[in-house]
């Protein structure tokens, strides 16, 4: 049965961002002895800027991932609605204010509106790439 049939019979859940940047961190941390290109450049992937060459960039890449995960929840929020929306392409886009509050307001409007909320709409949105 593919698998697009038993995320629709929920015999299959789907991670949250939150939880694939966890595996890709795991995943990462765990390679060893090999030389290898990892890259993260799809809009399916919410990282982008997590690519490198193994064994070199094997830090830099863990370090942005690590700084992902330490953001508190509505950073984390306005940098996903961010990067899916493809207004974001990395964490530093965080810092400019101008879009920050755009995105902000954005996900004030998310909340008030839709029940759903945030994790929905970024549902939706990354199903319409596929």
């Amino acid at each position: 049965m593919p698998l697009y049939k038993k995320v629709e019979r929920g015999d299959f859940i789907l991670l949250n961002d939150d939880e694939i940047v966890t595996e890709e961190r795991l995943l990462i941390e765990g390679l060893e002895g090999i030389t290898s290109f990892f890259a993260s450049d799809h809009i399916l992937n919410l990282l982008e800027e997590v690519e490198g060459k193994f064994p070199e960039d094997k830090r830099k890449m863990l370090g942005v991932i690590d700084r992902y995960l330490a953001l508190p929840p509505n950073e984390k929020a306005i940098f996903r609605l961010g990067r899916r929306g493809g207004v974001y392409r990395s964490m530093d886009d965080l810092s400019n204010s101008e879009l920050k509050f755009q995105l902000e307001e954005t996900l004030k409007r998310i909340e008030k509106e839709r029940p759903s909320g945030i994790d929905q709409v970024l549902s939706d949105l990354m199903g319409s790439f596929i």
